[in-house]
């Protein structure tokens, strides 16, 4: 029986034709500093998924604890792996789909992050991914999620196959990613509580071409409760 697929080829393309960015965003610093800068580093396990290049996994690394991330790129996971070995740090990175972590063990990391992969999932594959993500964190383990919300720019023209379901953005940052599934409260609420406490939900916001595309982002922290 084939696995379920959630990665979409069109990132392959992506990571071969495009540089990506090299560094955290100071959200995720924020989370890792506030939850475990004062924790045992070596002991902390924190695994990214659809990790891309391996920026935050660079960063992960390099403040000392134990790094791991899954990506569908084959070429993403090549440049997150050269990048990290030319600077002598280390990680466990997997050429893999999200939806199905079987390489890990239940109750395994201490936290899950996704910068931006969760969207690019459809409702049924996205609780698909929520729910392996729940059964590698350790109980009281937290999950980071950033994600667009509903007040993105998506292109005048976008196609979409639902209210907050893109198939195609027709201009701005979107264009050329594939399908893109925005957020508003409410749908995060439904779609990460039923596997989440929610701790908290925080929103960025920012502009470009002279506040002609907006871009909004929620911030989503959530543990896991038994």
């Amino acid at each position: 029986m084939s696995k379920p697929r959630s990665w979409d080829s069109v990132w392959d393309k992506i990571f071969i034709e495009s540089e990506w960015g090299k560094y955290p965003a100071e959200s995720l610093i924020r989370f890792i500093a506030k939850n475990f800068y004062q924790k045992k580093r070596s002991e902390i396990r924190i695994l990214e998924v659809g990790c891309g290049p391996g920026a935050n996994l660079w960063y992960i690394s390099r403040e000392g604890f134990q790094a791991f991330g899954v990506e569908g790129s084959a070429t993403a996971v090549d440049k997150a792996r050269d990048r990290l070995a030319l600077e002598g740090l280390k990680a466990n990175i997997y050429v893999g789909d999200v939806i199905v972590l079987d390489q890990f063990e239940n109750d395994y990391f201490d936290a899950v992050i996704d910068v931006g992969c969760l969207c690019c999932n459809n409702v049924i594959n996205s609780k698909k991914i929520l729910a392996e993500v729940k059964r590698v964190l350790k109980n009281n383990g937290l999950f980071y999620s950033r994600t667009l919300s509903d007040k993105t720019f998506v292109g005048l023209d976008a196609e979409y196959v639902s209210p907050l379901e893109v198939s195609k953005a027709t201009d701005g940052p979107l264009q050329g990613k594939g399908f893109i599934r925005l957020s508003n409260e409410n749908s995060i609420n439904e779609l990460y509580g039923d596997a989440f406490c929610l701790e908290s939900i925080d929103v960025i916001d920012y502009t470009a071409n002279n506040q002609k595309i907006r871009v909004s982002e929620f911030i989503i922290v959530g543990r896991k409760c038994i």
